[in-house]
């Protein structure tokens, strides 16, 4: 009989300290990146936002050219607070005296909605309980006000000195949208 010691087999493996020191660097890592991710996002709904109301704008500009009847899009604020948004077209009765001119809802294009936690400041013409943005049959702003015409979208999560925390939509007489980021002031 021989006195050797005796040997554990090699198990493959982590111990528990080893297990418990990479979640706690994954968390670490997990707490620094979440405010950026949040600000990603932030951003991203923010530009999202302001995009789908330029494309609406740009929709209602080829309807009114198509049709060769003016169209608008008509925002006002429904009872949550939140900005709706939808396009309508112009409709004459000439067989009244004088004429008269009524908006009615153009079927087909979804009423779309601004989300309430962003800030919006509309610098548009009013109409009809609201602001708007009338194209003429050629694709210009038939309502155009050289002091009334932009859209403005601003997320206050993203307010910080220097930050882009808005998006702006300007428009022209000639029916062109033009969208700019900006610092808010």
């Amino acid at each position: 009989m021989t006195n050797r010691p005796h040997r554990r087999p090699d198990r493959g493996g982590f111990t528990l300290i080893e297990v418990l020191v990479v979640l706690g660097i994954i968390g670490i890592l997990m707490a620094v990146a979440y405010p950026s991710i949040l600000n990603t996002m932030a951003v991203r709904n923010l530009e999202n936002q302001t995009r789908q109301v330029q494309t609406y704008l740009q929709q209602t500009k080829l309807r009114a050219v198509d049709a060769k009847f003016n169209h608008r899009v008509r925002f006002y604020q429904a009872d949550g607070g939140a900005w709706v948004y939808e396009m309508e077209r112009m409709q004459a009765n000439l067989a009244t005296r004088p004429p008269t001119v009524s908006w009615v809802r153009v079927p087909g294009p979804p009423r779309k909605a601004i989300s309430a936690r962003l800030a919006v400041t509309l610098t548009l013409p009013a109409a009809g309980g609201g602001f708007a943005v009338e194209f003429s049959p050629t694709g210009a702003v038939a309502n155009f006000d050289v002091a009334r015409n932009a859209i403005v979208l601003r997320d206050p999560n993203l307010r910080r000195p220097g930050r882009m925390d808005e998006r702006v939509l300007s428009l022209f007489m000639g029916g062109s949208i033009h969208y700019a980021k900006r610092a808010s002031s």
